[in-house]
């Protein structure tokens, strides 16, 4: 499936140039921190703003209990009273991919750390740690204790597709940014529905699904719709789309992804593939529209500005360091 870049942290194989911590990587975005926060910078701190509350359109904001930088690790001394919130949407749902929660049966036995017929509770880290019945986020605190927004305690699997083509002129020549004279990467961008935030079209691996097909159909269900194509045409889009992401692409990172949805007990990991159309052959030349999972979507210039849900922003970075593109 392509080079492989990196998985948690751990060096597998050819890898980018830009340095990597081989540390599991410290809360910043998914938790309030207390500081005046610089958002310039990715994972170097965390957005006030964005980051400090748990919620959606459909549930209530909860305030996360503030948590400074040096009292992050569990290993560290701190007077601690985090709020336990899990949403009546997940509460509620019916979903196969929403476990029982050990709290309210406490004779229910989840074999942590295993693959079950639920779900994938392994994490890319390594065994993580039991802690009264549930598991414990490996990162650390993050204000909040319970299942929050997510279907599962521990790991909450993934996958990211990222999309990119170089940008050109109307004369098919590719495009240098003024000031770095790097070539200009494009993405496939979408406006998330929950958030209205830009996002790269990923979402949550069902149960016993391959990540190559979640990352297919999370493609296909955020940005492709086809009001212009008859049947036929349909057909050999979809064709030239599932041997691309089947037989082709860069896994550019997999692992733990900061995320306003992390909660103590339960958090989102992720693997994210780069598929580049380095010629303009295919998928370059696909006009991306929104699908049923997001309100927009569309080519988007590749650029550290650019404001991203969660961790997008240090994938597309990483993608930039592998084509040697604009960042």
């Amino acid at each position: 499936m392509g080079q492989l870049l990196s998985c948690a942290g751990i060096r597998l194989g050819t890898r980018i140039s830009e340095p990597e911590s081989t540390e599991i990587p410290i809360h910043h975005k998914c938790r309030n921190c207390g500081q005046q926060c610089d958002q310039s910078k990715l994972s170097d701190t965390c957005i006030y703003s964005k980051f400090t509350r748990t919620g959606t359109k459909e549930q209530p904001l909860i305030i996360r209990s503030i948590v400074p930088n040096g009292k992050v690790r569990w290993s560290s001394s701190f007077d601690y009273h985090p709020i336990e919130f899990t949403s009546e949407k997940i509460r509620t749902s019916t979903k196969e991919y929403v476990d029982r929660d050990p709290r309210q049966d406490l004779n229910i036995e989840i074999p942590w750390n295993s693959d079950d017929r639920l779900c994938d509770r392994r994490s890319y880290h390594g065994p993580y740690k039991i802690i009264e019945r549930i598991p414990q986020n490996p990162c650390g605190r993050t204000g909040i204790t319970g299942r929050g927004h997510l279907g599962h305690f521990g790991p909450n699997h993934a996958a990211d597709p990222i999309v990119t083509r170089w940008k050109r002129d109307k004369n098919g020549a590719k495009m240098f940014h003024p000031s770095t004279k790097k070539g200009m990467l494009q993405f496939v961008c979408i406006l998330r529905r929950d958030t209205n935030e830009y996002a790269i079209p990923g979402g949550m691996v069902d149960k016993k699904e391959k990540v190559t097909d979640t990352l297919q159909r999370e493609f296909h269900e955020e940005v492709l719709n086809f009001p212009d194509l008859d049947e036929c045409g349909k057909e050999k889009l979809v064709k030239v789309i599932k041997n691309i992401f089947e037989n082709g692409g860069t896994k550019i990172y997999c692992g733990y992804v900061d995320d306003p949805r992390n909660t103590d007990n339960s958090w989102m990991e992720t693997t994210a593939y780069n598929f580049h159309d380095e010629d303009n052959e295919h998928l370059a030349l696909i006009n991306v529209q929104a699908g049923d999972d997001a309100t927009n979507a569309f080519w988007h210039d590749l650029d550290s500005q650019i404001p991203l849900f969660a961790s997008h922003a240090d994938f597309l970075r990483r993608v930039a360091y592998l084509h040697k593109a604009h960042w």
